[in-house]
């Protein structure tokens, strides 16, 4: 069985966390998984598989400290894994310092890339270069994320697509829809958008807001329903009520759960300037949701043409009228989005990332191996002297 170690920076409620509780699901009888955590928050995801793999604390520290890279050592020492799979940047960095500073017996790496980091200056851009000769592979979680790492100049001959997955779930009926709907107070003929994500600057919920204040006259049933939370709160409903969006926009605050907010809604709108592969879009697909969104990272190539529409900010507005004036598109865009969404499964994500543990595996090993051999031809060779 292949011995995986995941250095992650915390385990709570974001979409590589939710990604590696799935992948460690789905590889359970092909892989011992082992985690390794600096941060101190604790994965809670309704409806994903329980209980995670042992979790060895490289806290309290900061990802940021340098103390964690020591810690982390010690459990790499430990654990002895195959392979030390990495998520996120500060972990990449860490991990594969953790890797080369364990001299008996050094893991693969596999570090991760699950975002455009197309926001990053010189001086990272030349760090992440450097610290790319600690990996061994980089996984890409999204089309746009490989091609930005080549841009900023990541070996090419290390970089490797395996898109996420979506667990298994059930949709609500159209009993329980209607009830939420109702709850939410949206009207029995009116539309229900949907915005689901950090209340941060990249994902500009603000112009969300301007298309409610555009769309409020000619579709005075239209409701949208926010649910997140972050450091723009306080900002977006200062301004929703200065555009009179009071009863029209709701904020519902970070939901443990916004599968059923999913299923109920007409549609998912997302004006980021910057995504990866959104979670969040391919939940929305398999519950039906019809997705319109700016064009951000893998955003058109997950939802493709059938399945809703993705374009420039400038032209969301005019797109999602000609929707809304149409129940029979809409409904088109369903059932598009329900089919397009199997093609991303579990399975998939799992069966691409565990060839790469396998590869990785037989590598790690292989060096094992020389390591002994040269190990025991110098025992030889002073034995002679």
């Amino acid at each position: 069985m292949i011995r995986v170690l995941h250095c992650v920076a915390g385990l709570g409620q974001g979409g590589a966390e939710k990604q590696l509780a799935l992948l460690c699901h789905a590889t359970r009888n092909s892989v011992d998984h082992r985690i390794v955590a600096a941060g101190t928050e604790r994965f809670c995801y309704p409806g994903l598989p329980n209980p995670l793999p042992a979790v060895h604390d490289a806290g309290p520290a900061s990802p940021r400290d340098p103390r964690t890279v020591w810690k982390i050592v010690r459990v790499v020492r430990e654990q002895q894994p195959d392979i030390l799979h990495c998520w996120l940047p500060s972990m990449n960095l860490l991990g594969g310092l953790a890797a080369r500073l364990n001299f008996r017996r050094r893991p693969a790496v596999l570090a991760s890339i699950r975002n455009v980091d197309d926001w990053k200056g010189p001086g990272r851009i030349l760090a992440d270069r450097i610290a790319s000769r600690l990996w061994d592979r980089i996984l890409c979680n999204s089309q746009a994320g490989l091609a930005c790492a080549r841009r900023q100049g990541l070996p090419d001959g290390k970089l490797y697509y395996v898109p996420n997955g979506l667990a298994e779930r059930t949709r609500l009926t159209e009993a329980e829809c209607g009830r939420l709907r109702a709850e939410l107070g949206v009207p029995s003929r009116g539309v229900l958008l949907v915005s689901a994500c950090r209340l941060v600057e990249q994902k500009r919920v603000d112009r969300l807001l301007a298309l409610m204040d555009e769309l409020k006259a000619p579709f005075p049933q239209l409701r949208l329903a926010i649910c997140g939370d972050g450091p723009w709160e306080a900002r977006l409903r200062n301004e929703a009520a200065m555009r009179g969006l009071d009863g029209k926009v709701l904020f519902l605050g970070a939901l443990d759960d916004p599968w059923p907010l999913l299923c109920a809604a007409d549609a998912l709108v997302m004006a980021s300037v910057r995504e990866g592969s959104s979670n969040t879009l391919l939940e929305a697909l398999q519950a039906g949701c019809v997705v319109f969104a700016t064009d951000a990272g893998d955003n058109a190539f997950l939802v493709g043409e059938e399945a809703g529409w993705v374009g420039d900010w400038s032209a969301l507005s005019g797109a999602l009228a000609r929707a809304l004036e149409s129940r029979e598109l809409l409904a088109r865009f369903r059932a598009a989005a329900m089919m397009r969404a199997r093609a991303y499964s579990v399975e998939r994500m799992a069966a691409g990332t565990l060839r790469h543990y396998e590869q990785l595996a037989v590598l790690a090993r292989g060096a094992d191996k020389q390591a002994a051999a040269w190990e025991q031809e110098g025992q030889v060779g002073n034995a002679g002297r």
